[in-house]
């Protein structure tokens, strides 16, 4: 029987953790519903112990020193303590449609090779304030979180750093479902990243699992957008940016993943430098990369010529190099 351990990490969400559970608690392939109290200013700890009583499926779990340690950390407790073999995560402030598990029971319980299944996630917003907020800090292309196409297993790692010929996008928390088996092996989120360790962790998975496209086409969960969301906070997503590439980096060596995908790190880690600024450290990651795959320097208006002339701020002497280079080449 296909049955999922949903994990809810609860913060601040006194007013919207139930309308979530209930979401999900009714649903036949949810086994059980972890929430995991992580010390919030309101009365959500009132509310989840009354939601545990109520609901057979429901356990309620507490950091052992009672403090915050963020959603990673409170994901995590949750893996630990899971009881089903298939693990899914629902935030505080979102919920699941009827449709969740549908396709992903279809895929996970037909073919055990499979270690994911992810899908779409649509947007609700607070109010009309939220989503100018939403927008203003560039999000507006996740108004349905979700790939602009399927790809086979092997091309999920290239969707998520952005080098897809083709395909683009990404799926949020709330639409994947994974093996226990797969996270045991990879690890959990990484605790020390209070923003963006949800997608750490996707690529992380991506780089040595066989994840899949299950229903992309429309949301199979919804997330609530408000004035407390701290993803539209871009000043604090900086504050995680350098550990988020350099702890990815060692994780990858750390777990051996295939050549040709970290070499697609490499490149996505050379650009996230140039952007920075850093020149001495972006050029010499550049030259790097270039060191193993020399025929990027062939291409034009590839990754060495678009990386050069934002390195060099479009300087006259760069487009000149570089269009003697790809006449050049073009013979």
């Amino acid at each position: 029987m296909f049955q999922v351990s949903v994990i809810t990490p609860v913060y601040n969400a006194a007013t919207t953790v139930q309308r979530a559970v209930e979401s999900a608690v009714d649903l036949p392939e949810v086994g059980e519903i972890l929430l995991i109290d992580d010390a919030g200013p309101d009365n959500a700890l009132a509310v989840c112990g009354d939601l545990e009583a109520r609901y057979e499926k429901i356990r309620l779990l507490r950091h052992p020193d009672h403090g915050n340690h963020g959603a990673g950390a409170s994901r995590n407790l949750g893996i630990e303590n899971a009881r089903f073999p298939f693990i899914a995560f629902l935030d505080a402030d979102d919920y699941y449609l009827p449709n969740r598990f549908v396709r992903d029971r279809e895929i996970l319980s037909t073919d055990p090779s499979v270690d994911g299944v992810y899908g779409g996630t649509g947007i609700e917003y607070e109010d009309v304030a939220a989503r100018e907020r939403f927008h203003a800090a560039g999000f507006a292309y996740q108004e349905f979180t979700t790939l602009s196409g399927a790809v086979p297993s092997e091309d999920l790692f290239a969707v998520l750093f952005h080098q897809h010929p083709t395909v683009k996008g990404e799926f949020h928390t709330d639409a994947i479902t994974i093996r226990k088996s797969l996270l045991d092996r990879v690890g959990g989120f990484h605790p020390d990243l209070r923003l963006q360790q949800d997608i750490h962790l996707w690529r992380r998975l991506a780089a040595v699992g066989r994840i899949e496209a299950g229903n992309i086409n429309e949301p199979v969960a919804i997330r609530g957008v408000h004035s407390r969301n701290r993803m539209t906070d871009l000043a604090e997503h900086e504050k995680y940016h350098r550990l988020w590439w350099d702890s990815l980096g060692k994780e990858f060596r750390k777990l051996r993943i295939a050549k040709k995908k970290f070499e697609i790190f490499r490149k996505a880690r050379a650009s996230y430098l140039v952007d920075q600024g850093g020149r001495a450290e972006a050029a010499t990651a550049i030259f790097s990369v270039l060191l193993s795959q020399p025929s990027l320097l062939f291409e034009s208006n590839g990754f060495f010529d678009q990386n050069l002339l934002a390195l060099t701020r479009r300087h006259r002497f760069a487009l000149r190099i570089l269009s003697a280079k790809n006449r050049l080449f073009a013979r």
